[in-house]
């Protein structure tokens, strides 16, 4: 059902489809101390256990079609991050603990099984109550003691910033787009 290979220039090349080291190759993406051909490498190896002496570029594409769970992502307009998957790793393991009864520490999930449990989380799960939070429109609250309440806890559950390049963080939002 999910893919464990990919195919470059007739040949097929395993996969490491492990959410964990999707979520590592997050990281890397993340990095703003790496350059480009240093980020592209690390991911490669992340995901297919060595680095190509030729066609890394085909191993990148993918990759990126691998993390970005085979759908073509749509360019977005300034969408505003809901989520984090370091910072919300609380969150994550909770709700799917709540929801799923999977102890996420003691799984190999594939990494597209692994957001297709993450879309489909319940309204209660603690990780869409705390995305809620954080998108709720406080101009819609007419009582000051509530609303300050809601903003309170807007701010106490607010995503770190980071400086990113503008291209940066349009990778961060492509990626982050499928969630």
């Amino acid at each position: 059902m999910y893919p464990e290979y990919a195919e470059i220039k007739g040949k097929k090349y395993k996969l490491n489809t492990s959410y964990k080291v999707a979520l590592r190759c997050f990281e890397v993406i993340d990095d703003s101390d790496i350059s480009e051909t240093e980020r592209a490498t690390a991911i490669i190896y992340l995901l297919f256990g060595f680095i190509p002496k030729k066609d890394s570029n085909l191993f990148l594409e993918k990759a990126k079609k691998f993390l970005e769970c085979g759908e073509k992502v749509k360019e977005q307009e300034e969408q505003k991050r809901d989520m984090d998957f370091k910072q919300d790793w609380k969150y994550i393991i909770a709700s799917f603990m709540s929801d799923y009864k999977v102890d996420l520490s003691k799984t190999g999930l594939h990494f597209w099984q692994f957001c297709a449990l993450i879309t489909g989380l319940t309204d209660n799960s603690i990780l869409n109550r705390v995305r809620d939070i954080r998108n709720y429109d406080l101009s819609t609250i007419e009582d000051d003691k509530t609303k300050e309440k809601m903003r309170l806890a807007q701010k106490e559950l607010a995503l770190e910033k980071e400086e990113l390049t503008e291209e940066e963080q349009e990778e961060i939002n492509e990626f982050e787009s499928l969630f």
